[in-house]
């Protein structure tokens, strides 16, 4: 099994203190003090090429739905969506174990992804929904927390064969007050971001320059001890 080149930058408590930057790689055999779902991970490299270009077609070449908010306040902008398993309400926090087997049906290439990062940086994580966002240029996310459920989890794949810098979109998280930036993250092609549910964050929406759809694979997750 391929594993990405792994690398934590912050450590941070549900209070949203966080420490200096993380030099440890997130590693299977972890401590469950130091699970992934406590740190924001970044993963370069996670799939093996082949996977990587199906993973991409697979979700520019689908239906999209339109309509998808970050959130339910009045300032928000709708979005592209495709959902393909488990919960779409954020607040409700436990689906059971069927989202896995959901996925699985409905998208075999992604529930291949999914298996892949519940054997390694998501291990003891249950699955509680997966879906992808799409955001052409115009529209923006919202800053929001995903889950304030100690353990929740948010994974964050960029799909993109491709991307330039001068396209924007990138991941921005925020400490728990909304002052400043804990970090901005590149979506860069074949990457993967993890980071604690109760983390604010927002889309960047792309640049003039951009010539497609920013397009995010979601997988929310549940640690179970």
């Amino acid at each position: 099994m391929r594993g990405g080149l792994a690398r934590r930058v912050r450590r941070i408590g549900m209070d949203g203190d966080h420490g200096g930057d993380m030099e440890a790689a997130s590693r299977p055999g972890a401590s469950s003090a130091t699970r992934a779902w406590q740190d924001i991970t970044i993963v370069d490299d996670l799939l093996p090429p082949d996977e990587h270009a199906q993973i991409h077609r697979f979700l520019a070449a689908g239906q999209w739905s339109h309509g998808w908010r970050s959130h339910n306040g009045a300032q928000t902008q709708p979005f592209w969506n495709r959902h393909f398993a488990g919960a779409t309400d954020p607040a409700q926090l436990d689906v059971g174990p069927g989202a896995s087997d959901e996925l699985a049906r409905a998208a075999p290439l992604v529930h291949a992804c999914w298996r892949r990062l519940s054997q390694t940086y998501l291990t003891q994580h249950a699955l509680q929904s997966c879906y992808a966002n799409g955001l052409p240029y115009g529209a923006d996310g919202a800053l929001h927390a995903d889950s304030l459920a100690m353990g929740a989890c948010t994974a964050v794949y960029y799909p993109h064969e491709r991307w330039d810098p001068d396209w924007g979109g990138e991941t921005v998280l925020f400490n728990k007050d909304r002052t400043d930036i804990l970090c901005a993250v590149y979506p860069k092609p074949n990457r993967l971001l993890i980071f604690p549910g109760f983390v604010y964050h927002v889309a960047r929406g792309v640049s003039r320059a951009c010539p497609t759809m920013r397009i995010t694979l979601m997988f929310k997750t549940q640690w179970r001890p």
